[in-house]
């Protein structure tokens, strides 16, 4: 039981996607107009596509839409690009829960 127990452990270390993984997914999936950007019309269609109505609510609660750009939005112009996700080290994408839920939300292989 102990070893299953470490091995789960292990196992998700491991798996654990990296930064760059979680920003290929969500651009490739939420950049519908390919402009190399995702403004708010397309993260509330991102949202309405992949995010199951169950989740909608637990999502908003802890910030939605707001908090997604208060985290990851640099320059607070209304637009998230990859270089302003890299440069927000500390808030956008900065845990590997975070990172893990975006892959699993777009269904994107890594």
């Amino acid at each position: 039981m102990f070893f299953l127990l470490i091995l789960t452990l292990l196992t998700s270390i491991t798996a654990c996607p990296s930064k760059n993984q979680a920003l290929m997914c969500f651009y490739q999936s939420g950049d519908f107009n390919h402009d190399n950007y995702i403004d708010k019309n397309e993260l509330f269609k991102m949202i309405d596509t992949y995010l199951p109505w169950y989740e909608r609510y637990p999502f908003k609660l802890f910030g939605g839409v707001k908090q997604i750009f208060k985290d990851c939005d640099a320059d607070k112009d209304g637009r998230l690009t990859k270089a302003e996700a890299i440069q927000m080290k500390t808030t956008c994408l900065d845990t590997c829960y975070k990172r893990s839920m975006t892959i699993s939300t777009f269904g994107c292989k890594i």
